[in-house]
């Protein structure tokens, strides 16, 4: 058993910070949490002591492209082979884990390598975070995700398209509701209609599965809400209508505000394509008056950066987090929740991580202060722990995007 002393405890099912706390940790779960006043002396004797430092639960990253690299161009490696793939995967989740992120959903793979991944994760072959995958996303024929997803027409091919992706081991079923940003679709038009995407959430929610769904424009949002989907993708068109809808069903919307913010930071002068910029500044604008709306109204809201799109790294999601708070003007503790315990929620794991609760899974981080004073501090993680385990990863080179 190891014990660690004398830290700040953001608590984010009581929604405060606990100065001075202890905890414990055994076989990997958190086995005590408490005030230091309340810890009999002689069990601090070989305790870590992290005076001065703030304690929370891993962060989360419920949008993510694993194996995708934030280049500008993206889609131009998809030629390569599957044991490449791979590799920038492994890469990719290490950097999640070197800064802070213990969950990650993989939103859509390439060449179906994120299931050896995730089998590889299992096994201990490399030190990663938690993760959920998609396998393929369902996408009408000719529509967005079409480069790698799985192509469906139909109610019973959707179905089909869900059962497959269930067999070969994914944990949630992405649906492809509308156009996109990054492919030469409208994001503002619907693609998979009502009844193709209620077959396909009725199969994942037979399996007990969670399911998600891009969709930038309105149309698509209430299409893939009235079909039973769990959480809206981007969502970066949500009006009224959408929000009360989502209100009624409980769906949850992860916004993914670094896309957008990451593709304008860098823009056509770095190489992403002037049409995708163009794009993406049109769909941030739309966002940023319907994700206010949303927040305001009580929609269950979670960090998600979409990670592997232009210049879109993946140890930024700190970045999320920030946004969320300095951009758009959110309550910092509420927007810790949204980055562990709500996620959690979402994901339909919140039995075992997504707070430092006893029972749990013993996954967080150490930071020099706390993120409800400066969020900034997110991007400056001192220890990540998962599993009870001090991860023992290199620092993340924040001067390449890969």
């Amino acid at each position: 058993m190891q014990t660690y002393i004398h830290f700040d405890l953001i608590d984010v099912i009581g929604k405060r910070c606990v100065k001075d706390s202890f905890m414990t940790v055994e076989d990997g779960l958190i086995k005590e949490v408490g005030l230091m006043a309340d810890l009999a002396p002689e069990r601090t004797a070989g305790a870590v002591d992290l005076r001065g430092k703030t304690v929370m639960p891993g962060m989360f990253n419920t949008h993510i492209h694993a194996l995708s690299s934030p280049i500008a161009a993206p889609e131009s490696l998809n030629g390569e082979t599957s044991g490449m793939f791979a590799l920038r995967g492994m890469r990719h989740l290490q950097q999640h884990l070197a800064s802070g992120v213990t969950f990650v959903r993989d939103m859509n793979g390439r060449k179906l390598a994120e299931v050896d991944i995730k089998n590889a994760l299992k096994l201990g072959l490399f030190e990663g975070p938690n993760l959920h995958i998609a396998r393929q996303c369902l996408c009408m024929t000719g529509g967005h995700g079409c480069n790698t997803g799985r192509e469906c027409d139909g109610p019973e091919d959707c179905r089909k398209a869900a059962r497959e992706q269930l067999k070969g081991g994914a944990d949630f079923i992405k649906i492809m509701a509308t156009g996109g940003v990054n492919s030469d679709t409208r994001p503002e038009f619907s693609q998979l209609d009502l009844e193709e995407m209620k077959a396909a959430v009725t199969e994942a929610h037979r399996a007990g599965k969670k399911t998600a769904t891009h969709a930038h424009g309105k149309a698509g949002i209430k299409t893939a809400v009235l079909a039973g989907i769990d959480s809206v993708e981007h969502g970066s068109y949500i009006d009224d209508e959408c929000i009360e809808l989502m209100l009624e069903r409980g769906t949850a919307l992860c916004p993914t505000l670094s896309t957008h913010y990451f593709t304008e930071k860098f823009g056509a002068a770095a190489g992403i394509a002037p049409w995708k910029v163009e794009k993406s500044k049109r769909a941030s604008e739309a966002q940023h008056i319907g994700l206010e709306k949303a927040w305001k109204a009580g929609i269950p809201i979670t960090i998600g950066t979409d990670a592997g799109t232009p210049y879109n790294p993946h140890w930024g999601t700190y970045m999320e987090f920030v946004l969320f708070v300095e951009d758009m003007g959110f309550d910092p503790m509420e927007t810790l929740i949204s980055g562990t315990i709500r996620a959690a929620k979402i994901c339909g794991v919140d039995s075992w991580t997504g707070s430092i609760t006893p029972g749990k899974h013993a996954d967080f981080i150490v930071l020099e202060e706390s993120p409800l004073v400066n969020i900034r501090t997110l991007g400056r993680v001192e220890q990540v722990y998962k599993d009870g385990r001090l991860v023992d990863l290199p620092p993340v080179d924040k001067s390449k995007t890969d």
